[in-house]
């Protein structure tokens, strides 16, 4: 019998989560989009014009990010996050990110700090979003994801009536690690639902991401020594003398896959539903994942779960 660890989890985690950050970071696309600017009526005038201002906002966001897979792995590894952060009306912002492990033994959390540019253009038509991401991750190994301390993230949206076309670039500074992410919202903003001064704001949204698997050898070591090791040794091949990149290589070419590539890594689906008034606003999410062959060879399956969010801008 192959012994199962909690390290198994590490992968899973690290897949599901950033799955999941992508829904903390277009809720801050749409809370921003729709409060960049204030409304003013001018005496003298009929018009109205609008403001650029600039703007607090802190989040308090909490996933239950439940992990499957083959080996029949069911574990919640819930996640607590708290974002403050700054945007000026220039198109500079900057924030501050926590987020808590909350099933760790002990005090385990990510440390995330960002200082970026965006801007709308052409009637809000476009925008592009480029920011420096500094991370450091404290507590229990087991729950930390990729290991790096500097990035650089990059997106760009065209809006055109109901639908949001957008393209996202991560890319590790201190690892060969980089993704892409490629998705289209439908966006339906209602106003005025129960109270003058509130909305409800829906955005169905799916993506395809790409990207490099370097980050395989860190993450998956507790999965290679307690799984595939064994497996592969039953199966007769040599492993004594071999690294984890090359064990890695060889099963995934056992499996007709390779690795050291930027590939197709999965396909996220999510539904957020965000309601607000004035400045304060709620969010829920559903979200599903589906992993690519190479992520299911190592035991990935179909992923699950939900997202609930409360923002207030000041």
């Amino acid at each position: 019998m192959i012994k199962k660890t909690r390290g198994n989890l590490i992968f899973y985690k690290w897949i599901f989560i950033n799955f999941l950050l992508l829904v903390i970071i277009e809720p801050n696309y749409i809370i921003g989009q729709n409060t960049k600017t204030d409304t003013l009526q001018i005496s003298d005038t009929t018009e109205c014009v609008d403001e650029e201002f600039s703007f607090f906002m802190l989040d308090v966001s909490y996933t239950n990010n439940k992990v499957d897979s083959k080996d029949q792995i069911n574990e919640p590894i819930p996640v607590l996050f708290t974002d403050v952060s700054y945007f000026h009306k220039s198109g500079i912002w900057t924030g501050l990110m926590f987020s808590d492990y909350l099933s760790a033994d002990s005090l385990s959390y990510d440390f995330d700090f960002q200082l970026g540019f965006q801007k709308y253009l052409f009637n809000d038509l476009f925008d592009f979003d480029i920011n420096y991401t500094y991370h450091k991750y404290y507590g229990e190994s087991i729950f930390e994801g990729i290991k790096y301390n500097h990035a650089l993230n990059a997106s760009t949206g065209l809006t055109y009536e109901f639908f949001y076309l957008y393209a996202d670039g991560n890319f590790y500074l201190d690892n060969e690690n980089y993704f892409t992410n490629f998705g289209l919202s439908l966006t339906n903003n209602l106003d005025k639902v129960f109270f003058k001064n509130d909305y409800l704001y829906i955005q169905p949204t799916g993506s395809i991401t790409y990207g490099t698997d370097y980050w395989l050898y860190d993450i998956f070591k507790p999965y290679i020594e307690n799984y595939l090791i064994p497996l592969l040794r039953f199966r007769g091949y040599p492993v004594d003398n071999l690294s984890s990149e090359d064990l890695t290589e060889q099963y995934l070419s056992n499996n007709g896959l390779s690795t050291n590539t930027y590939s197709y890594q999965g396909v996220d689906l999510f539904i957020p539903v965000t309601y607000g008034i004035n400045n304060v606003s709620l969010m829920f999410s559903w979200m599903y994942y589906i992993p690519s062959d190479k992520l299911k060879a190592f035991g990935m399956r179909n992923q699950s779960g939900y997202f609930i969010s409360l923002s207030f801008i000041f």
